[in-house]
């Protein structure tokens, strides 16, 4: 392979924050709105123009694991933040109960949650950015974060690019809230994955949305139906990774040349679908497992499976593991507790983890990265990184009982009082 030598430039400083988050996604949105109502000086960097990562570019309109899908159920793990989206949408008619998944009825009005909500993606930027607003969160829409500044194994800040150029963000704490952990992966921070091939890696799929359907005739098995139009998975594809350019590339026309075949097929076989027609497909192909970074403590199948309590609780995660090795694996308790730790990743210093990015094996890696626990995750991880700005601290030395205190006033579920 031919090799170019790139000059060395001299990149302008754009911003100097408190908390710098790279990621617009559920989990970014998040940290990034408990970063700057904790009072930190807060910016989010986003490559789209708008926010909502997965849930509005990828059309994935469907917030699942507030709680178990099936009994033991009582409990709501997932609360604070993510609620407070929930029902913001819901006041502007923007959610939906009519998803494709067996759950028990819950009276989300009074904010009681069901196992999953869904959600109208136009709506959600729109609430997004105004939450972000009201928080005094400074937004860099358009912009990629291409490279982290790190000296002597501390994350000083990151490298970004948009159609002003190259230049230079700099923070006392970086909170990576890409999905894939981009910049945790640049400043050196160690990590794992599972094998592309033979089943061991999550697979992808492309989500598209169908208009003029017949609500009425269609089950509840079949996908998000939102008034006359309804969101469903593309699709699969699998043996390929996320973060490799040609197999990104090779997913994205694979799925979308599969997805059309799939559309016609549907309108002439399926009730309900016989004048619909394709109104969106997502912007880009859904990625469900890449990195999982290696931090202070990674959560075991273990931990999972027995719905285990740690002291630096800071999220809950009762979603099922959905490929249990072949099988929908549902808990007989409510939900295995994510530590403060798991956010925390070795070896790079003043650098959190937010998002399906934490650190954990796959089998508990598999229920956390559902959207609901994933944004609980990342409050703690925003709540976290406005501590440690405030108190001069880095992530590794904070108390985490004042964070829990934090998170509890701001009604976050953490399964006990402090």
């Amino acid at each position: 392979m031919k090799i170019i030598i790139e000059p060395a430039k001299q990149l302008s400083v754009v911003y100097e924050k408190d908390i710098v988050i790279v990621g617009g996604g559920p989990g970014g949105l998040v940290a990034a709105l408990a970063s700057g109502r904790n009072g930190a000086d807060t910016l989010l960097i986003e490559k789209y123009g708008f926010l909502g990562g997965m849930a509005t570019a990828g059309l994935m309109t469907c917030f699942n694991g507030f709680r178990n899908q099936r009994p033991p159920n009582k409990l709501q793990t997932v609360k604070g933040i993510p609620q407070e989206i929930v029902m913001k949408l819901a006041r502007l008619g923007g959610t939906t109960l009519d998803v494709p998944y067996e759950q028990e009825p819950r009276n989300l009005i009074e904010g009681d949650l069901p196992y999953a909500v869904g959600f109208d993606p136009e709506i959600l930027k729109y609430v997004a950015l105004k939450m972000l607003k009201e928080a005094g969160v400074g937004l860099m829409l358009h912009t990629y974060a291409v490279d982290s500044i790190v000296e002597n194994n501390v994350i000083k800040g990151v490298i970004v690019e948009n159609k002003s150029g190259r230049q230079a963000v700099l923070a006392k704490i970086i909170v990576d809230a890409t999905g894939d952990g981009d910049m945790v992966a640049a400043a050196g921070a160690p990590f794992v994955k599972a094998e592309k091939t033979g089943g061991r890696m999550m697979g992808m799929s492309l989500m598209y949305r169908l208009a003029n359907v017949h609500p009425e005739k269609i089950t509840r098995s079949q996908g998000i139906v939102i008034k006359n139009t309804i969101v469903k998975w593309g699709a699969g594809i699998s043996g390929r990774d996320g973060v490799d350019f040609e197999d990104l590339t090779q997913a994205e026309i694979e799925a979308r040349e599969k997805t059309m075949a799939i559309v016609e097929d549907l309108k002439k076989k399926e009730l309900g679908f016989e004048d619909s027609y394709l109104l969106e497909t997502a912007t880009n192909i859904g990625v469900r497992e890449t990195r999982r970074f290696i931090g202070e403590y990674m959560v075991t199948e273990e931990d999972a499976l027995k719905g285990a309590r740690f002291d630096d609780v800071v999220a809950i995660s009762s979603n099922p593991v959905p490929s249990y090795y072949g099988k929908r694996f549902f808990f007989d308790h409510e939900g295995f507790d994510v530590p403060y730790r798991s956010l925390v990743p070795k070896k790079i210093d003043n650098l959190l983890l937010a998002g399906r990015c934490v650190s954990a094996h796959q089998v508990p890696f598999q229920s956390l990265r559902s959207m609901a626990p994933l944004m609980a995750i990342s409050q703690a991880a925003g709540t976290a990184a406005a501590l440690c700005a405030k108190n001069n601290v880095t992530p590794r030395k904070l108390d985490v009982s004042k964070l829990q205190q934090i998170l509890i006033k701001q009604n976050a579920e953490l399964r006990q009082k402090i």
